[in-house]
């Protein structure tokens, strides 16, 4: 919506019978100040109260009105100064007009009025006592007061609309920064849903895909090595309490209640050491030192998190998982495992999310098989600034 469109005033609501009770009452105005004058100039005093009723409604035919009152008064020579003064209340109106062509014919009608007017005074033989110069003077006098009527009700209209269209034009403004607050903090609570999401899809994919394979190893393990499936069990046990306290810290997020507790994910070594208690075997090969940039380091643990959670859920955990994370030049993570019976499928939630992240973070990411399809790859690249 432009500022022009805007209606604060109500002026393009239908006129309500207060309105139109109003306009009446103003009509009537030149009709009861030319009673005096007797029936001789009543009919354009009854023209230009008409005008002045519908000028609200009927603008063009209020103009007209007028036009067939001066029109009359030119033919009967003589004019009713008192109908004559309700003239400044239709050019006002046409003053006010948020249409310019309406306004520039607002303008062409006060010219109009005043020509007629200034000629009709100068062509009089009987004004000045018939002398040429006296009916000049006359007539620029008639044009003087003309003008006062007409020009000075057009100028009072294209005053009002002027002030108006300068608080159009403010409340247009505000309209607009307003929408564009809540277009902006639709994004942002979008944003915040979809890392909620990611996260809340680390937490329980990686926990519980721990949680699984360590199920699996007690199993096995209770009857030949108690003491190794007691391990597996106190694993599961820490890893269900940490996922517990980060989706507490996720829901205190979603709720909006003010906690932003850092979740336990965000933490490699402890990662890759809980993976390795749950059998997994890691050949882990770092370089440079971690950015202390914390988006940086958190897009970082995320990605290794997810990386690391497919090769446990899909990978063939007979062969070591390699990975190989390189701080010298940015963040650059190749996590790289043996396929397995369930291959990794491209669209999942977890390489999703972690497109997701890393093209928040400014980062480039191909995850794919290698090695016809007997492995698994995924290559991650973050540069150093990370984008907010």
């Amino acid at each position: 919506m432009s500022a022009t469109d805007l209606d604060p005033w109500g002026e393009d609501r239908p006129l309500t019978v207060r309105n139109w009770a109003a306009d009446i009452v103003l009509g009537l105005l030149p009709i009861a100040l030319s009673l005096p004058a007797g029936d001789r100039l009543f009919g354009v005093a009854a023209l230009v109260g008409v005008a002045v009723a519908i000028r609200r409604r009927w603008l063009m035919t209020s103009v007209s009105l007028l036009t067939v009152a001066g029109l009359w008064q030119v033919i009967a020579g003589d004019i009713n100064y008192g109908a004559d003064a309700f003239y400044c209340v239709v050019t006002f109106r046409l003053g006010a007009d948020r249409d310019r062509a309406t306004r520039r014919i607002g303008l062409a009608f006060c010219a109009v009025v005043i020509a007629g007017a200034t000629a009709w005074t100068a062509l009089q033989p009987t004004v000045g006592g018939g002398e040429w110069w006296r009916r000049v003077v006359t007539a620029a006098i008639m044009a003087g007061l003309s003008a006062l009527v007409v020009v000075g009700g057009w100028l009072t209209g294209y005053v009002r609309y002027q002030r108006r269209q300068v608080i159009r034009e403010r409340v247009g403004l505000e309209l607009q920064s307003a929408e564009e607050r809540r277009l902006r903090d639709l994004v942002t609570q979008q944003q915040q849903r979809i890392a909620i999401a990611s996260d809340m899809h680390d937490v329980v994919a990686h926990s519980w895909a721990v949680v699984a394979a360590q199920a699996d190893g007690a199993r096995y393990l209770l009857r030949t090595d108690p003491e190794r499936a007691e391990e597996a069990l106190s694993v599961i046990g820490e890893t269900a309490r940490a996922a517990m306290t980060d989706i507490r810290g996720l829901l205190s997020r979603l709720r909006d209640d003010g906690s932003d507790a850092p979740l336990t994910l965000d933490q490699p070594d402890a990662l890759i050491q809980r993976l390795r208690d749950a059998g997994v075997s890691l050949e882990v090969h770092r370089h440079g030192t971690p950015s202390a940039d914390p988006q940086l380091t958190t897009t970082a643990s995320r990605v290794l998190t997810e990386s690391l959670t497919n090769a446990l859920k899909h990978g063939d955990l007979r062969s070591p998982v390699q990975v190989r994370e390189d701080w010298t030049d940015g963040y650059r993570l190749t996590v790289t495992n043996a396929a397995g019976a369930r291959p990794v499928g491209s669209s999942g939630h977890g390489l999703r999310g972690m497109r997701e992240r890393v093209s928040a973070a400014g980062g480039t990411m191909c995850a794919e098989s290698i090695d016809a399809g007997t492995r698994w790859q995924v290559d991650v690249f973050i540069p150093s600034e990370v984008s907010s």
